[in-house]
């Protein structure tokens, strides 16, 4: 048997699908029907039960999340579905009481991690930007952020925080001077600008713990789904200490690069209008929604770096005079 590792794309799809009904069998749901869903950064399976229960089945990819990640992750959705209405993915224990089954694979010293949860039901909302699903998804970050004031981190969860650009530990390319000497000058000034603009901003929010919480940080359009008018929130594994201006920023970004500029304005304001039927709006000044917007393209700019660099030189050139207006004015807006 070809090892895991010099596969192509489909044989190792071919492969994690034969691992994973071999997970399945850690659990007591007799699922008898297992399907690709796609690979993205993790490989994505839809299984079925004899009774025809639908969950979601994640091969998790190797190194990407900690164990204390996936946990973490684990006990807030628990947390979530035990105390509160918000229909997110229920996680599934073993029946041995573990939060995933890792299975040998052959020819090869390493595992595969599996973790299971429940199906959530409708279509993307990548497809769906309107005002009235704004506010919904404005409303659906005000709940879930209320809902994680009362939670008490049990032992073993993270402690991680989003005190910084690359809280994860990431290894930071993008201000290396042999990085920096790839750029124009005025490029690189408008990087080191931003970069110095955002880390202010941390050490500002970051200088008391008041209000912090847990947080999705990565609860974009694509990671929510809509069924008969009502969202669901999917893929909670960046799970993490934060504030939720953090969080609204991540989301906020991501829509800015999928819409048009006539249309932005309008999104973000039903957004607000949505969260602010439950919370306060929680920036502690204006702009600060933007600056943390800011530090995530510079997160994106130094993931090219580190995994893409062809693409490198271009996508600084894309973003500087977008940043640039945002050093004179505040607002992050293209």
């Amino acid at each position: 048997m070809k090892p895991f590792e010099l596969l192509t794309q489909r044989g190792k799809n071919r492969r994690l699908r034969t691992l994973a009904f071999q997970a399945v069998q850690a659990y007591d749901l007799d699922i008898n029907e297992i399907r690709l869903l796609g690979n993205f950064t993790n490989t994505l399976f839809k299984a079925r039960s004899g009774n025809g229960e639908k969950f979601l089945l994640r091969a998790c990819k190797p190194g990407w999340r900690t164990e204390t990640d996936l946990y973490s992750e684990f006990k807030w959705l628990e947390y979530l579905n035990e105390q509160s209405n918000i229909p997110v993915p229920c996680p599934k224990w073993t029946r041995n009481g573990m939060a995933w089954m890792d299975v040998p694979i052959v020819d090869s010293a390493q595992t595969q991690r599996f973790m299971l949860m429940s199906w959530m039901p409708g279509k993307s909302l990548e497809n769906q930007l309107t005002p009235e699903n704004l506010e919904k998804m404005g409303k659906l970050f005000a709940q879930l952020h209320r809902a994680s004031l009362g939670f008490e981190a049990p032992s073993g969860f993270t402690t991680r925080r989003m005190s910084s650009i690359f809280a994860r530990g990431e290894e930071v390319h993008l201000f290396l001077p042999e990085i920096l000497q790839l750029l124009p000058a005025d490029h690189r000034a408008i990087l080191e600008q931003t970069f110095q603009k955002v880390l202010d901003a941390y050490s500002q929010r970051y200088a008391t713990m008041d209000g912090l919480r847990v947080i999705h940080h990565d609860l974009w359009h694509g990671n929510i789904k809509k069924c008969r008018g009502e969202l669901f929130p999917l893929d909670f594994e960046d799970t993490v200490w934060g504030y939720p201006v953090q969080d609204i920023a991540m989301a906020i970004q991501d829509l800015m690069s999928d819409v048009i500029p006539q249309d932005f304005e309008l999104l973000l304001t039903a957004f607000r209008n949505g969260y602010e039927t439950l919370e306060n709006w929680p920036e502690t000044y204006p702009g600060e929604l933007d600056i943390f917007r800011a530090g995530r393209m510079l997160w994106v700019a130094n993931y090219i770096v580190r995994f893409e660099r062809e693409y490198f030189v271009g996508y600084i050139a894309q973003i500087t005079n977008l940043l640039e207006r945002f050093l004179h004015t505040g607002k992050l807006r293209k």
